[in-house]
């Protein structure tokens, strides 16, 4: 028999939320100021979206990515309630495939938490990936034969003008086609977007079905609908 919970507590389960940010040399100056800003600001915003499922605690880490990948927060996952977020500097290039592994390597069954709600990843970057094709492909396929990453709710947000990144590389990593990839040509769309992203997701995420270590398909029951229109109209501050 399992402890009785006192009544009145909520029994909470983990949603486990990861940021993928990009701080390469062409992140400097306004771009890495307001990806630093946007997520401060998103974070009590997916506070406030959640504040109504008691039953929900997030859990949330960063991983950045330049010439290699390493924690920015974590790898210890951090309540957001005490979730900081620090200043990302800029530096080398943009090796996304290796923080899309390391993303892998923390959904193992065996690290996760054995019954949560789907994860959370955003990816967030304004170049192409530098690591071989290869390398990359085989990060992508090894977050899609995972049941968590399979599961996860995954999505992207180009910084920039389309043409210093790849849409369809970036495509890869999303599982919301309908969502696709977030274009952010400007600084309030990327915060807009940051803040879009990170509410809808945890939204979504636990208004869909529980999942256990042993059930998990896909991630079908989390649904996400594409940002109003109001999130994509251009904006008077400027483009990057």
């Amino acid at each position: 028999m399992g402890i009785p919970v006192p009544e009145g507590d909520v029994v909470k389960r983990p949603l486990q939320f990861f940021w993928l940010t990009d701080c390469s040399g062409s992140m400097s100056g306004i771009k890495i100021a307001t990806l630093n800003q946007a997520i401060r600001e998103a974070i009590p915003e997916v506070r406030k979206a959640v504040a109504s499922h008691p039953e929900v605690q997030i859990m949330m880490r960063a991983i950045k990515f330049s010439d290699n990948a390493d924690w920015h927060v974590g790898p210890k996952p951090i309540p957001i309630e005490e979730f900081v977020w620090h200043e990302l500097g800029v530096d080398g290039r943009t090796a996304t495939s290796k923080a899309i592994k390391l993303l892998a390597s923390e959904l193992d069954l065996e690290k996760m938490p054995s019954r949560g709600y789907p994860p959370i990843c955003i990816l967030i970057s304004d170049g192409y990936c530098t690591d071989p094709q290869e390398e990359y492909n085989s990060a992508i396929s090894e977050l899609n034969t995972i049941p968590w990453g399979i599961n996860a709710v995954r999505l992207a947000i180009a910084i920039g003008s389309e043409a210093n990144y790849d849409e369809k590389e970036l495509l890869k990593f999303v599982n919301h086609p309908e969502v696709g990839v977030l274009k952010a040509d400007s600084p309030q769309k990327l915060v807009n977007y940051i803040i879009w992203a990170s509410v809808a997701a945890s939204l979504g995420a636990t208004q869909g079905k529980d999942k256990t270590g042993s059930d998990i398909d896909d991630n079908a029951n989390v649904i996400l609908t594409p940002p109003a229109e109001s999130v994509k109209i251009s904006d008077s501050g400027g483009v990057f």
